[in-house]
């Protein structure tokens, strides 16, 4: 039987509770989970920011995760690549990105897979309130 690949895209520059739990839902849609992880290159021209950490440190953070079964480079703001070239069956993003995923949801549809809306989980602080918190303590101690 064919493995049911699941594939997830995203920066995860700090990781945070609402990013795992995205992966624990990805992968309970699915037999195989990839992370696709945007380069930090991709981070500077999306974002028009450094990334926080190293790519190889966010992949290793991500790789121990239990519920990944594998991280990949995402170095194009389209997976559309990534999706044929791992055959994915089902393509995860949150609603916020359904307008500019058109041709990857076009793709998915057309080849038989799914495309699934991760929700926004509840009680989640954002990585840019995470930093922002981070920012004020470091600002802090520095006074």
């Amino acid at each position: 039987m064919k493995k049911k690949v699941v594939l997830l895209q995203g920066t995860f520059d700090i990781l945070n509770w609402g990013h795992v739990r995205a992966f624990q839902r990805a992968k309970a849609l699915g037999d195989y989970l990839i992370i696709a992880l945007n380069t930090n290159a991709l981070v500077k021209r999306f974002k028009r920011r450094n990334a926080v950490l190293p790519w190889y440190q966010k992949k290793f953070i991500i790789e121990s995760c239990r519920f990944v079964d594998k991280v990949v480079r995402a170095p194009d703001f389209s997976p559309l690549k990534l999706l044929k070239r791992h055959d994915v069956s089902v393509y995860v993003l949150t609603r916020e990105w359904e307008s500019t995923k058109q041709k990857e949801i076009a793709y998915m549809k057309k080849k038989g897979g799914s495309v699934s809306f991760s929700p926004r989980f509840k009680g989640v602080i954002p990585t840019s309130k995470i930093k922002e918190i981070l920012l004020k303590e470091a600002s802090r101690k520095q006074s």
